[in-house]
């Protein structure tokens, strides 16, 4: 079970990405061959409609409230997502540690230009 179930019980999801987790290098070393064959696990980048959660290797790295779905905007060239967080603020947070494809790019940007979440 994933850690951010508990934390989005009870809001809708209206972003959600998964990617495969990286294999470190001391973990390529000592397992070889056999960690390409292995389970790695999942990241996942979530919005839901209070927050924004970016889950790596089964740890929350980040765990952010914002205000308006809308004003949510992604610079694909940085990896750079910008928001209005709950104290009217703009926050930025890089997704460079997240390994985005160019699938999850056009998914993401989708997403964040519709006016209204799905």
């Amino acid at each position: 079970m994933n850690p951010y179930y508990k934390l989005i019980k009870g809001e809708e999801v209206l972003v959600k990405i998964k990617t495969k987790s990286d294999i470190g290098f001391w973990q390529y070393q000592l397992f070889g061959l056999l960690s390409l064959f292995m389970e790695r696990g999942n990241d996942y980048f979530l919005i839901s409609d209070k927050r924004i959660l970016v889950s790596i290797k089964d740890h929350i790295k980040t765990n952010r409230i914002y205000n308006d779905f809308s004003k949510i905007t992604f610079d694909s060239k940085s990896d750079r997502l910008s928001f209005i967080n709950e104290n009217n603020d703009i926050e930025t947070l890089s997704l460079s540690s997240f390994n985005l494809e160019y699938d999850d790019y056009q998914y993401l940007k989708q997403q964040l230009n519709q006016k209204q979440p799905i």
